[in-house]
């Protein structure tokens, strides 16, 4: 596999930048379940969603509103970069856990004790860096909830697990790390006893590889958000030094030591999938093939695509591999993510990309419909989508699923 040379320098810039919130809820152990840390294949799924004590059911209409965990639909709820909070099944869970805090504060209306008051019952992390599972151990400490990821970040999590006070025991699923099953590898977990099982592959984080402008390609250039940063400035110290003491997690740049996962759920007829990052997908080369053919031939296809716009990519291919994961995917619905404004000049702010965005999916011989989320408005602002849509019983055009495709 062509070795791309990382964006070293994103250290270098987030070292020259620069109190945690207290759960208010008592806890609640969740139903009990196999609780060392394990792979998969020592699993065992959790029960029927249990049901919530009053004052958790409070905290999640009060933020999530009416009936957040109605089984009829598939509900989802941006909370930053690529962090969701997400019902399915009538359980609730999140995608990754980090609460965009340290160089900007109270940009995203929701702290990261307040998702640990919401009890999910279980994590979904992508990959280990900073902006996606710093706060994963607090999180699931606070909770109870079952953590899903790479083996660095199960070991990050106890031990951050460790600093909070009167911490719950929590299971850590291991999917394995950065070389182990390897890119375009396919595995599944029974996360749930009364869902089906989720599809997770192993894919490559975005990167910078300088060969790429020699071979053609051209960074993405923009005009990045500024205002939001000085609006919501943080100016306490220990929130500082928290987010100081969190960039080096999983190798703080490059590909993470845990791996990037995507991970594909499904119920009824309708498909999620979830990417906090997009590598080389679009390159010529074997591992970008297996990914590809990894993607193309998830179970029942892609309905909704939640994937990540902004990578180290940018800086030498542009928008090329963000693009290749949803003409490979080809969704219904694509939602992109990790496009807000939450780091200065990498962090450009959802507006700063959108027309260049949209522009790309029209090349597409097959675009679908786009939900372009917009910070900080489109934060907390569910999407739903009803489980018995009858869309959902059309294949999307040009998936493998697709009887066109077949002919």
């Amino acid at each position: 596999m062509k070795q791309s040379k990382r964006a070293g320098w994103f250290v270098a810039l987030l070292m020259m930048l620069g109190g945690c919130g207290e759960s208010t809820l008592p806890a609640v152990d969740q139903p009990e379940r196999a609780r060392a840390d394990g792979d998969i294949a020592h699993w065992q799924p959790l029960p029927l969603a249990p049901v919530p004590a009053p004052e958790v059911q409070a905290l999640r209409e009060q933020l999530l509103g009416a009936d957040p965990t109605d089984p009829r639909a598939v509900k989802l709820w941006w909370v930053g970069v690529s962090s969701f909070i997400a019902s399915m099944g009538g359980h609730l869970f999140l995608l990754d856990a980090w609460e965009p805090i340290g160089i900007q504060a109270g940009y995203v209306p929701i702290t990261r004790a307040q998702l640990a008051d919401l009890k999910p019952e279980a994590i979904l992390i992508g990959h280990g860096h900073f902006d996606h599972a710093a706060d994963a151990g607090e999180i699931a400490a606070r909770s109870g909830a079952v953590l899903v990821g790479g083996d660095s970040v199960c070991a990050k999590a106890r031990e951050r697990a460790q600093q909070v006070e009167n911490a719950q025991n929590f299971a850590c699923v291991s999917l394995g790390n950065q070389n182990t099953p390897g890119a375009g590898s396919v595995q599944q977990i029974q996360l749930w006893s009364d869902m089906p099982p989720i599809t997770v592959i192993q894919h490559l984080h975005s990167a910078a590889d300088p060969g790429d402008l020699l071979a053609g390609g051209r960074p993405l250039l923009y005009v990045p958000e500024v205002l939001s940063y000085l609006q919501h400035l943080n100016t306490d110290p220990r929130v500082t030094l928290r987010f100081l003491g969190s960039l080096a997690d999983d190798g703080g740049v490059g590909e993470p030591q845990g791996g990037t996962w995507a991970y594909h759920l499904r119920i009824g007829d309708f498909s999620l999938l979830w990417h906090d990052s997009a590598g080389a997908l679009g390159e010529d080369n074997a591992t970008a093939q297996r990914m590809r053919q990894a993607f193309a031939d998830l179970p029942g296809c892609v309905d909704v695509q939640l994937g990540a716009l902004v990578g180290f990519g940018l800086l030498t291919s542009g928008l090329r591999d963000p693009l290749a994961y949803v003409d490979v995917v080809r969704p219904h619905v694509t939602l992109p993510n990790h496009h807000d404004a939450w780091l200065p000049l990498l962090g450009g702010g959802a507006a700063a990309y959108e027309g260049q965005w949209r522009a790309a999916l029209a090349t597409l011989v097959y675009p679908p419909e786009l939900d372009y989320l917009r910070d900080p408005q489109d934060y907390l602002r569910a999407r739903v989508y009803a489980v018995d849509d009858p869309r959902w019983k059309i294949p999307p055009p040009g998936s493998r699923c697709d009887p066109a495709q077949n002919v």
